[in-house]
Order: C-alpha cells, then sequence, then structure tokens
C-alpha cells in the first residue's frame, strides 16, 4: 500500500510567500545589475575613449533594463499579486514600487524614442 503524502496547509503557505518573494526579486535584481553596469559604463566612458570595455557595459546595461521592462513587468505583477494573496505587506509595498519604477521606465523610454529622438 502507498502513504499519500498531503502538504498542511503551513506548507502551502511558505511556498506561495517563497513564489511571491521570488518574482519580486527577479525583476529587483534586473535593475540593480542594469544600474551597476551603467554606473560602471560612465566611469569608464573617459578613461577608454568611449573602447570596448565601456561598450559593453553600456550594451548589457540596455539590454537589462529592456528585460526589467518586458518580463519584469510580468514578474512584479504576478508578485504583486500573490504578495496581497498572502498578505505579505513588506512584498506588497515592493511590488508597488517596482510596478510604479515599470511604468516611469516605459514613460521615460517613450519621451526619449518620441521627443528626444532625431527628426526626419
Amino acid at each position: 500500500m502507498r502513504a499519500y503524502v498531503t502538504m498542511s496547509d503551513n506548507q502551502v503557505k511558505k511556498r506561495f510567500d517563497k513564489l511571491a518573494m521570488v518574482f519580486l526579486i527577479i525583476p529587483l535584481a534586473f535593475f540593480v545589475q542594469s544600474m551597476l553596469c551603467f554606473m560602471g559604463g560612465c566611469i569608464l566612458e573617459q578613461p577608454t575613449s568611449r573602447g570596448g570595455l565601456y561598450s559593453l557595459l553600456m550594451v548589457c546595461a540596455i539590454a537589462l533594463l529592456w528585460l526589467d521592462i518586458i518580463p519584469g513587468s510580468i514578474f512584479a505583477v504576478i508578485g504583486l499579486v500573490r504578495a496581497a494573496r498572502a498578505k505579505m505587506t513588506g512584498f506588497f509595498v515592493l511590488g508597488l514600487i517596482e510596478v510604479s519604477g515599470v511604468v516611469l521606465l516605459l514613460l521615460m523610454c517613450a519621451y526619449i524614442v518620441f521627443v528626444g529622438g532625431q527628426g526626419v
């Protein structure tokens, strides 16, 4: 005979909380890494005369920012909903900050492309 193992409510809640934390930390990690690459590129702009290392850091910063905007926004919304259901106020506030940050980042990118970009 097989004994079926069932998870208690406490174990399910812990797993639910971990998923909310993971979904909220991934976009935050993308943003922090992109800012570190951007700052490193800004520091190396003058000494390397916009050389290879500067270009590599800036390309990584831009790629990580796009990863923060597109999949990061989806992860932030999922984590926000999960944190709200689990009644995790700290992570709920972090999710609100991340979602508003993504909206501001999208508005900034749209402004740069449509207003600050070169005209035809």
